[in-house]
């Protein structure tokens, strides 16, 4: 397949979202196993045929995410990463809609964070969308979790669409790297976003892995929480995909 037809793929897959791409965001999102430079881009198309507009309604939910996670998610210890997904990240957000969040957690310790999560928006106040409900503005919708121990996207969602969002996620915490880790452990990304896959694989920033260890007794209680989180979330609907180290809310 040329340039040119992955180009027109890649604006076509945006336009089903009602996006419109800049030059740069096509580059970076470019739906291609191959990769190839901006200035390739850019010959391809001149800027008379870009009409990208600043989306403002993306600054201010980014905004929101941003004092969430200063004021209120940088108090859990167990928390390695936040990350801004979904319509957020891709910049395309409509006032209307949530703000979906991705949460990175220290290993066998996912599902006590999210118990503890979960208990502190509602006694904070912070408005957040319940599982099965209708999504409201600018509520914070927590659907995607993983443990640092289990980085890697399960073969069944390995698609197009999660290889896009993947590459878009905005990361607003990030211990010791585990941003990079996660990126290098998905590599099968690259063979849909090869640009995209590859400038963050080579992101200035060294991969330090730092072990972590969860004493027996709390690796107990996050097995538990994560017995009464399943039968809480089977009596509300039908469950996701989800085990005891990740958790996708999301289709």
């Amino acid at each position: 397949m040329t340039l040119l037809n992955d180009i027109e793929k890649t604006i076509a897959y945006a336009k089903k979202y009602g996006a419109v791409l800049s030059r740069e965001q096509l580059w970076f999102r470019l739906l291609s196993d191959k990769k190839y430079s901006l200035g390739e881009i850019k010959e391809k198309f001149p800027i008379s045929n870009f009409q990208f507009l600043k989306n403002n309604e993306n600054d201010k939910k980014i905004k929101l995410a941003k004092e969430l996670v200063k004021k209120h998610l940088f108090k859990f210890k167990d928390i390695l990463m936040v990350g801004v997904t979904g319509s957020v990240a891709a910049e395309n957000a409509k006032a209307s809609e949530d703000i979906d969040i991705f949460v990175i957690c220290k290993k066998d310790t996912l599902w006590l964070t999210r118990l503890k999560l979960r208990l502190y928006i509602k006694l904070n106040n912070i408005p957040h969308r319940r599982y099965g409900k209708k999504e409201k503005a600018n509520d914070f919708c927590f659907n995607l979790w993983m443990d640092e121990d289990n980085l890697l996207v399960p073969k069944l969602k390995q698609n197009q669409k999660n290889a896009v969002d993947l590459i878009m996620v905005k990361v607003l915490l990030n211990k010791n790297n585990i941003h990079k880790k996660f990126v290098l452990e998905n590599n099968w990304v690259k063979k849909y976003v090869a640009n995209g896959y590859n400038q963050l694989r080579i992101t200035n920033y060294e991969l330090r892995i730092k072990k972590t260890k969860t004493s027996i007794i709390k690796i107990a209680i996050n097995y538990l929480a994560f017995v009464g989180q399943i039968i809480y979330i089977r009596l509300k609907g039908p469950i996701k995909f989800i085990n005891l180290r990740q958790a996708f809310f999301h289709k």
